[in-house]
């Protein structure tokens, strides 16, 4: 038989009409479940993070994008109020809010490469008012350099924040940042930091303590607040002078003189506590007194500048105690003093005491025994009482210090057994003693 062969124009049709076959079985994921095509686009769902944005005029806030397929273009339904970039930079996209009075909604559309889009709302907020400048307070020692702060010295730093009103803003976050210079900021029996929260009082003021070092040089320092919920912030510059006159270097705060009361005209105090903080000088810190019997001192040396030492009273009268402090140069700091006095209350009785408080003897008929009572209001009152099962008759003496206790039993009775409570008692005091017949 003949076979019928395609022509030669007809080979290179049939040919790449097969493959044309093979590759869309392969493109369909035929044969056998294989996997799908790794070139198709794709990257799960497009997304904005935060969904439900809130910002404040004037401060930049970034958004971040996930999903889809970058790179990403951005809109926004109204770019006088929220100025959003074109292009995408990556997965962040950062808006600049606009100014406006009340809290406004305007809303952005994200869309990714295949045009996939994602529409969200951004809340702008009225921008809060913080000064023009940071307030910065110095030590009035430093007067006489002609700059804020001089070395070794503290000083404060505030600003004010105010809503869009003008009103206070009190509980506001503010973090305070130290930018440039030789100095920290102290926040409350703490150790020095350079960035500190802190919150608005009732009239909205934040202020935090800054502590200079010792050693800073003259300069020009920096010192930066943030509103924490906005990220609105100010900066504030002061000078520091290096100042070396130990007298007004090395204080001791508080100045004058500390006074402990007693709790009674006859009576002085005791457990009494006050700390001391030493600034500027070089620390560690010395601390001596000129009359150690009549406190305790913990915490010293003193490590660093701003740093205390507690006392405690004794119970020892004392007026005028003194301190010595000296640092670690050899400046010695002007002294406060210490004074403890007793009180303008009336003194209570001593304690009442007798003694023995407890005596064992054979109690034979015609025997007396002796307690001897002390303190009080120097009045006694005694009394006898025989316990339960106690056996014999015995009586005492009705008042006066020598408690004397008796059996004056009849003739050729039996020895008394058993306990015998001796009762002694001054003003509202009432001592027990036990008499214990053998």
């Amino acid at each position: 038989m003949h076979a019928h062969r395609p022509t030669g124009w007809l080979r290179p049709f049939l040919t790449l009409a097969a493959l044309a076959g093979v590759l869309s079985l392969a493109a369909c994921g035929g044969g056998g479940g294989s996997p799908n095509n790794p070139f198709q686009p794709g990257g799960g769902a497009l997304t904005v993070t935060p969904a439900a944005a809130n910002g404040y005029s004037g401060v930049p806030f970034t958004l971040a994008i996930s999903g889809g397929t970058p790179p990403y273009t951005a809109t926004s339904a109204d770019p006088a109020l929220l100025s959003v970039p074109t292009n995408a930079s990556g997965t962040s996209l950062v808006v600049l809010p606009g100014t406006v009075a009340a809290a406004t909604s305007v809303q952005y559309t994200v869309t990714d490469a295949l045009g996939r889009q994602l529409t969200s709302t951004f809340v702008i907020n009225p921008m809060l008012f913080l000064p023009a400048t940071i307030t910065i307070t110095g030590n009035t020692n430093c007067a006489a350099s002609g700059a804020t702060l001089c070395s070794g010295q503290d000083g404060t730093a505030s600003v004010t924040v105010s809503g869009p009103g003008g009103g206070p803003l009190a509980n506001r976050a503010v973090r305070f940042d130290v930018v440039q210079g030789n100095f920290t900021i102290s926040p409350p029996g703490g150790s020095p930091v350079t960035s500190l929260v802190v919150n608005t009082d009732q009239n909205g003021t934040a202020t935090v303590r800054l502590l200079v070092d010792v050693s800073a040089p003259t300069q020009i320092a920096t010192i930066r607040a943030t509103d924490v919920t906005s990220g609105s912030s100010v900066v504030g510059q002061f000078t520091i002078a290096q100042y070396t006159n130990g007298a007004s270097v090395l204080t001791v705060l508080p100045t004058g003189t500390t006074t402990f009361t007693g709790p009674d005209t006859a009576t002085c105090n005791a457990g009494g506590q006050a700390s001391f903080f030493i600034f500027g000088g070089t620390p560690p810190y010395t601390v001596q007194t000129n009359f150690p019997q009549a406190i305790t001192i913990r915490g010293a040396p003193v490590q660093a500048s701003g740093g205390a030492f507690t006392i405690t009273t004794t119970g020892v009268c004392v007026t005028n105690l003194t301190f010595i402090i000296t640092d670690a140069t050899g400046r010695v700091a002007t002294s406060p003093t210490v004074t403890n006095v007793v009180g303008t209350a009336a003194a209570p009785p001593p304690a009442l005491v007798v003694t023995p408080a407890s005596l064992s003897v054979t109690c034979s008929p015609g025997s007396s025994f002796t307690f001897l009572a002390s303190g009080g209001t120097g009045a006694f009152t005694n009394a006898v009482n025989p316990e339960s099962g106690a056996t014999g008759t015995a009586t005492v003496s009705p008042s006066g210090a020598n408690v004397t206790v008796s059996f004056n039993n009849p003739p050729n009775a039996v020895n008394a057994s058993g306990t015998f409570d001796v009762n002694v008692s001054s003003g509202s005091q009432v001592v027990l003693a036990k008499l214990k017949c053998n």
